[in-house]
């Protein structure tokens, strides 16, 4: 069975993968760079979504530090290619 999309469609998801791997790039290079904290994670991702990631095991977390009060920090490069994946999952199998 053949999958059809839109061009519109096309577009969007070749610039979503152009930044997908832009965002590789900085974890690779910069590796403190790609990391964000747990609130900020929430807020670009929304927080069930992103405990979701978690849960199945789709995204790992680091601390920022030994106590167990340090900060959640997750890689965006990983949360993107969450995010991204959704969607392309959305689109394929419509």
């Amino acid at each position: 069975m053949p999958i059809i999309l839109e061009l519109y469609e096309l577009k969007n998801l070749c610039m979503e993968m152009a930044s997908l791997g832009a965002a590789n790039y900085v974890k690779m290079t910069k590796p403190a760079d790609d990391l964000i904290s747990q609130r900020e994670a929430y807020r670009e991702f929304q927080e069930c979504r992103v405990k979701k990631w978690v849960q199945k095991g789709t995204v790992s977390t680091t601390r920022g530090g030994a106590s167990i009060r340090s900060k959640v920090l997750y890689s965006r490069a990983e949360l993107l290619a969450a995010d991204k994946s959704e969607k392309l999952n959305a689109l394929i199998n419509k």
